[in-house]
């Protein structure tokens, strides 16, 4: 067995804290990483994956800031942006030339094998109210309400890349959920802040590939997971707010094992939480899974 974590939304580098589903903790943010830092070494995962909206804005001192904490952290790790990390036409180059040392190669799309898993990290471009894709947001509305797609030249890649990694269980890593909130779940979630609009598409391709096993995001502050044919999905809540909790993966030879951690301090917890909002914790089934790494190719 081996271990990987995996985080999302730390929106580091504000100062001004705000309300989403609960108080967002962004003056404490340096105290929550030092917390982290402490018990991600408990863990020992071989890496953590990053799964967008690092940095508070998409400005070169925040995308900078973020990749100092998370290089404190003292953990190898793969980065990957989300809509508060590429807002314009120079985010994207921001974050290639702050994190150039994490990356596989100089790009914001990318995959990579560690042990009996391989990777694929993609990188949703915005959805403009004309039906056009582009890298970079319509307005400042659409940083948290905007909606994003998969490019084509993106799902030409995945295609590719999976068909060459076969024989190999994959995991696909982005921001933003493919499967919409689970129903148990939606009526409680005020912030579903956009959507992957041409998700059906992308689902259509990963279902000709029964190689891929995993998908993880994050972006709706909130754990969900949801099982689709022989995909699961896993979404994680916020690291920023409330529950302030990360996935411990654990990965075996015909399984991975989907663990949720909290931080050893509470406080922080505590400090972030709306009575009666604590549902972005999730229910037991959005908390724990076992995903079989076994197909037939």
């Amino acid at each position: 067995m081996w271990r990987f974590v995996h985080l999302t939304d730390s929106h580091l580098g504000q100062e001004d804290s705000e309300e989403w589903n609960n108080h967002t903790l962004h003056p404490f943010m340096p105290d929550i990483m030092r917390c982290l830092r402490d018990d991600i070494q408990h863990v020992e995962p071989e890496f953590i994956l990053a799964t967008g909206d690092l940095a508070s804005n998409h400005g070169r001192d925040a995308i900078f800031a973020a990749r100092d904490f998370f290089d404190f952290l003292n953990v190898p790790y793969f980065p990957l942006g989300g809509n508060t990390d590429f807002g314009d036409d120079m985010s994207r180059r921001y974050f290639i030339e702050a994190f150039s040392g994490h990356l596989p190669l100089a790009d914001t799309v990318y995959s990579f094998n560690n042990r009996n898993l391989h990777f694929c990290v993609l990188d949703p471009w915005w959805y403009w109210s004309d039906g056009t894709l582009a890298p970079c947001a319509e307005n400042e509305e659409a940083h948290r309400s905007g909606s994003w797609a998969i490019p084509p030249a993106q799902l030409r890649w995945l295609d590719d890349d999976l068909h060459s990694h076969k024989s190999w269980p994959t995991v696909i890593a982005m921001h933003y959920p493919v499967i919409p909130v689970a129903g148990r779940l939606q009526r409680l979630n005020k912030q579903l802040s956009g959507e992957l609009v041409n998700s059906e598409l992308f689902m259509s391709l990963l279902r000709r590939h029964p190689q891929v096993r995993l998908l993880l995001s994050g972006h709706r502050h909130m754990h969900y997971i949801v099982p689709a044919g022989h995909m699961t999905q896993v979404t994680t809540a916020a690291l920023i707010e409330y529950p302030i909790e990360f996935r411990d993966v654990h990965v075996y030879d015909d399984r991975i094992e989907i663990h949720t951690l909290g931080l050893s301090n509470e406080e922080y917890a505590n400090r972030s939480l709306i009575e009666g909002n604590g549902w972005p914790a999730g229910e037991e089934a959005d908390r724990h899974a076992v995903v079989s790494l076994e197909f037939e190719g």
